[in-house]
């Protein structure tokens, strides 16, 4: 900006000269130190931002009860549950440690191998004098959802609840800028499944035989890499894989003859997340066609992919898919 502005002023004497450059000096230290916060508070989700990642769980938080209806992530409108319960005892105060309410736990640490990370747990609503199932959710690149836990989780937790299962949001540990489940899998995986067969169930009565994933983008490329074809024992549910769901390029995947005949695979994708919008060029519908053939290859009986048209990455009415897949396999 100082070449326009100047562009038409005289040469400076040496003096002028010499004081310009202290001026621009100073004005790199200011900026430099400006920057080094929030460079240092955006590297990473670990214990030290704990408060910074909180904050942004509270930006464009509703005010009051005015949570957005669970109608917007594809829940009938008449539902008694599609009109969300708060997750704080009070509207938030511009407080990062605002109380959430009893059943709600979010933002936990939990480190395992070295490895650290954190998750929401939403248990409300559940009748612990009967089998207490599990849905673990798995965000997409980002973690987009999993920093506005008030929206599309606190709508997935209603219905989660509705089958008495408790719904665990677990964030990637990988301290990567983009947040992603699948780029650090061989680190990442063993921190997840520690965190839902070993310090879930040491505060909640889990039954490991209803054990239900679900993951979107990232996190279905997550489930059908990592997750199913590695640890399929934990997978005692089914696996719900949205807007992606890829076929494994090295898993030597040998279910059991009663883990190929129950347990259920589904893919769902929007017939345009062809990759063609430039908000998201991944290609997610030509990686559940191919994840979902490679598992039927594999002998599983239970696998079932939906192509939903008019719909795109971003559109695939997740909480409604939730609660067919649990109604369904209920009945």
């Amino acid at each position: 900006m100082s070449s326009h502005r100047d562009r038409h002023t005289p040469p400076r004497s040496r003096t002028g000269r010499s004081s310009l450059v202290w001026a621009i000096v100073a004005f790199i230290l200011l900026i430099a130190l400006a920057l080094v916060p929030s460079l240092i508070s955006d590297a990473r989700f670990g214990d030290e931002d704990a408060a910074h990642q909180e904050d942004q769980m509270l930006q464009g938080m509703p005010a009051g009860d005015d949570y957005p209806s669970c109608s917007e992530y594809g829940m009938a409108s008449d539902d008694p549950r599609a009109e969300p319960e708060p997750l704080y005892t009070s509207a938030p105060s511009g407080s990062p440690h605002s109380p959430t309410v009893k059943g709600v736990s979010l933002d936990q640490h939990f480190s395992s191998g070295g490895v650290s990370g954190r998750y929401h747990v939403f248990a409300r609503g559940i009748d612990y004098s009967k089998p207490v199932g599990l849905v673990v959710r798995l965000h997409g690149d980002g973690a987009e959802e999993y920093a506005k836990p008030w929206g599309m989780l606190n709508c997935m937790a209603q219905v989660a609840a509705s089958h008495n299962a408790i719904l665990l949001v677990p964030l990637t540990p990988d301290p990567a800028e983009d947040l992603t489940w699948w780029k650090e899998m061989d680190s990442n995986r063993p921190w997840l499944m520690d965190l839902v067969q070993q310090r879930l169930p040491e505060s909640f009565p889990i039954d490991r035989d209803r054990v239900w994933w679900m993951g979107y983008s990232g996190g279905a490329e997550m489930l059908s890499y990592g997750v199913v074809p590695e640890n399929l024992e934990a997978v005692t549910g089914g696996a719900i894989m949205v807007g992606g769901g890829g076929a494994p390029r090295y898993a030597t995947l040998r279910p059991t003859a009663e883990q190929a005949q129950h347990t259920p695979l589904y893919w769902t994708v929007g017939a345009r997340d062809d990759g063609t919008d430039p908000r998201e060029p991944f290609d997610a519908r030509s990686a559940a066609v191919e994840g979902s053939a490679w598992y039927e290859r594999h002998g599983f009986a239970g696998v079932s992919l939906s192509v939903m048209n008019g719909h795109d990455h971003y559109s695939v009415p997740q909480v409604g898919l939730l609660d067919a897949v649990l109604d369904a396999r209920a009945s």
